[in-house]
């Protein structure tokens, strides 16, 4: 993830715009990235927990968080994410419920940017359907919706109203406490106003056929309300105990034990919970848990009743990271479940081809809440966790490449520690030695025609124009004619022309200057860097993901942030999506039918197995696990076939 302060407009292109595909797909994907205000909801048809949308953390970039568009189903041991050719536009606070009767998803509203919603739509497992209706409740997020099965009614109960008078900053909210009613075709207002609850919570109780509510007063104390629809009144419930912080809490009925489980949510304090109480249809009792899932709100929560637990993905804390565990809960604890086959949502890691080994190697990365240290190995379409006993365990911004002389991984730490791996064993080099400087950003390649690995920029609080050589023994810097100092450059070795090339990156001409994003290319000979100047480039761009495709010997470039200029002369920074291909001559936009969401700092590599070029990970205002080929001049994403489980008829 960078950190640049360009002045501009920024344009955002979110990951889950995908109408393009035909069909329904499922990906590779081991957890949805982190968030909040998500919502989540079992399907017994499917089986599956389907879960949508949600908030990000703040981009460290714009400052500004956005709303997702993204599906996924949760199949009691993993995530899948679903690419659908029909989808709800990306949005958080939305209201989520099960519609038994027909077997279907159903959202309505939520929140997209500085805009309220109230549209409905439905997901049968195939696709999602925009439901047209005649009526519906105005615009809101945060409303608590159930759906009562007994009648076939989803209840749907106030939310919050934002509106930015004079085009303010910050929001005014209006609290709404009106009741609505869908019969599966149209919404029907059965109450213009109710009790004075903010940010209500729903959920039915199918033994007792009750829909309950929980929310908070303007006291900022707990309440709870019961719903009568033959008297069309929400009844007050005044239990012995109550839970503490009924604030953006999370419930769920759970069928093990026939009782509604709440968690989370914020006291008066501003700090999150990780209490959780279960209702029994008489009474709260707070839950003497053994082990904790941590304190959060905005969590999106379900009951898995094939497994006899409840799931818990997402939310924030009253402050650090939002959460990007799915946690289980049953027996009084929780417990973190994770996808030990595929590597989480990360970028700025090392992505590199072992031709010898005929493998591309994982290493590290880091996310909104963790630097990884973590080794795979990826072949023939399979990610596979390795635990060497040697690898390293703090190895931060990792570079690497791969010494085809030698036979060997050649991986370069933040801190100038210098790795090695030959397949079997890693190997520190000795730290006492001459390196590269401390650094962040920087970029690594093996030259084969020098023989030689070559380390170039990078930033250490200020950008560096260093050029380094390492042949296996010593590290060497080379200081004649140096290119423009520049971090998040995209480097390769240039098979047609026999040298290791660089184009683009994020830097200054001198220390005090502009900072700049450059579209400008360079050759390194072993003694100094040589401006190329091709015809046109793709533009001003950094982060980009590039490898050398071996058929032809051509450099692809994906993505990264590219600088455009807009309608009215404004720099206009673009997490970017377009393909290039380049000859050693010149450059040629690649459009193709498929065309992966836009990143920077992912992982792009030769599959020597399948002999094509693979993509995974990055980051675009959230971090990525997605997994794409590319080949025959076109992307493709890369599939498993994870079964979906049907109800007995």
């Amino acid at each position: 993830m960078s950190d640049h302060s360009l002045k501009r407009s920024f344009v955002f292109r979110t990951l889950f715009l995908l109408a393009f595909l035909v069909g329904t797909t499922s990906a590779f994907a081991v957890t949805p990235s982190a968030r909040y205000e998500a919502k989540m909801v079992w399907d017994p048809v499917l089986h599956r927990a389907v879960l949508f949308g949600g908030l990000t953390s703040p981009d460290s970039g714009t400052k500004q968080a956005y709303e997702l568009g993204d599906t996924w189903e949760w199949t009691g041991s993993r995530w899948v994410q679903r690419f659908l050719v029909h989808s709800p536009s990306a949005r958080a606070a939305e209201s989520m419920v099960f519609d038994s009767k027909r077997n279907r998803v159903v959202i309505f509203g939520g929140r997209s940017g500085k805009t309220n919603l109230n549209d409905t739509w439905s997901y049968d497992g195939n696709d999602w359907t925009q439901i047209p209706t005649a009526t519906a409740p105005s615009v809101r997020e945060l409303a608590g919706a159930a759906y009562d099965s007994a009648r076939d009614r989803i209840v749907l109960f106030g939310g919050t109203l934002q509106t930015y008078p004079n085009n303010a900053r910050l929001p005014t909210e209006t609290a709404l406490h009106d009741t609505w009613e869908f019969d599966g075709t149209n919404w029907q207002q059965i109450l213009t106003d109710g009790p004075a609850i903010n940010k209500a919570r729903l959920e039915y109780d199918p033994v007792r056929k009750q829909t309950i509510m929980l929310g908070y007063n303007s006291d900022l104390a707990t309440v709870m309300y019961a719903w009568d629809p033959a008297a069309a009144k929400w009844n007050q419930l005044t239990p012995a105990t109550l839970p503490a912080c009924g604030n953006e809490g999370a419930l769920t009925w759970q069928s093990s034990n026939n009782t509604i489980l709440y968690t989370g949510g914020v006291c008066a304090s501003s700090l999150a919970t990780e209490d959780t109480y279960e209702w029994d249809g008489t009474n709260w009792t707070k839950i003497e848990l053994t082990s904790f899932a941590g304190s959060y709100f905005g969590s999106a929560l379900t009951f898995d009743p094939d497994r006899g637990n409840a799931v818990l993905f997402g939310g924030a804390p009253g402050a650090g990271t939002l959460n990007a565990t799915t946690f289980t809960y049953a027996n009084k604890a929780w417990t973190a479940i994770g996808d030990v086959n595929y590597p989480v949502p990360r970028s700025l890691f090392i992505f590199t081809t072992d031709p010898v080994h005929k493998i591309v190697y994982l290493y590290g990365g880091l996310n909104d809440s963790t630097a990884f240290f973590d080794f795979w190995t990826y072949q023939n379409g399979m990610f596979r966790p390795q635990v060497q006993s040697s690898q390293p365990s703090d190895c931060q911004n990792p570079i690497a490449t791969f010494d085809i002389d030698r036979s060997k991984l050649v991986m370069l730490c933040s801190t100038s520690a210098t790795w090695e791996f030959d397949g079997t064993n890693w190997t520190q080099f000795d730290s006492t030695k001459t390196a590269p400087p401390g650094h962040r950003f920087s970029s690594l390649v093996y030259d084969e025609t020098l023989k030689k690995t070559v380390f170039f920029g990078g930033y250490d609080g200020t950008y560096l124009n260093q050029t380094w050589t390492f042949d296996g023994t010593a590290w060497t810097q080379v200081k004649k004619n140096p290119a423009p100092s520049r971090s998040h450059t995209a480097m390769w070795y240039d098979p047609i022309l026999k040298k290791t090339v660089i184009y683009g990156g994020l830097g200054r001409l001198d220390p005090n200057g502009k900072l700049l994003r450059f579209d400008d290319m360079w050759s390194f000979d072993g003694t100094g860097w040589t401006q190329i100047k091709p015809a046109s480039t793709p533009g001003m761009r950094y982060g980009a993901q590039v490898a050398v495709n071996p058929a032809n010997n051509h450099a692809i470039l994906f993505g990264g942030i590219r600088v455009d200029i807009d309608a009215n002369n404004n720099q206009v920074q673009v997490y970017a999506d377009d393909t290039w291909d380049w000859d050693g001559t010149a450059w040629t936009k690649i459009n193709t039918a498929s065309v992966p969401p836009p990143r920077e700092n992912g992982g792009l590599a030769f599959d020597p197995i399948r002999n094509e070029l693979v993509m995974f990970g990055g980051y675009s205002g959230f971090y990525l696990s997605d997994l794409w080929s590319f080949s025959n001049g076109q992307w493709k994403q890369v599939f498993e076939t994870v079964t979906r489980r049907r109800a007995s008829r």
